[in-house]
């Protein structure tokens, strides 16, 4: 079981996993989105959200906490063949959608020189709360980690 995590609402009450098989397996990454002249975080994960809205890959492509991210996740995974395989559909089809708005991608730890404070909140009810909840640390939670979740019975 897991504690409620919603910010600003109550935590003493816990909720079941959902069930899964034995080790099966999903993957999450967060990236950044970075402009190809500089190398700073850029805003444009609206934009690459709009040119990948139709896109059959499979998991899911979804806002992170600043508009300068964004992050993945497959589906459920068999095996790590089988994540691999997932995850170079969505690497390609986010290469695409990068290239046509002419930045790029990048993932692991924070960004070598980013301002913070320059960063802006998606615009989505949760990164509110949060912002609300924790002010300008929000904008600092610009890392860029990954995920492997194992399945359990």
């Amino acid at each position: 079981m897991t504690h409620e995590s919603t910010p600003g609402r109550s935590t003493d009450k816990l909720r079941e996993f959902a069930a899964s098989r034995p080790l099966t397996l999903g993957v999450e990454l967060e990236l950044q989105l970075v402009n190809t002249h500089h190398y700073d975080m850029t805003p444009y994960a609206p934009d690459m959200l709009a040119l990948l809205k139709n896109a059959k890959v499979p998991g899911s492509i979804v806002p992170e906490v600043t508009s300068s991210m964004i992050e993945i996740s497959t589906g459920i995974c068999e095996d790590a063949e089988d994540a691999y395989g997932q995850l170079a559909v969505t690497r390609d089809a986010l290469v695409k959608a990068a290239d046509r708005l002419n930045i790029a991608l990048a993932g692991g730890g924070t960004h070598p020189f980013q301002q913070w404070h320059q960063q802006r909140i998606y615009d989505k009810p949760r990164f509110k709360e949060l912002t609300a909840l924790y002010g300008y640390l929000t904008k600092q939670f610009t890392v860029f980690g990954q995920h492997v979740h194992l399945g359990c019975p």
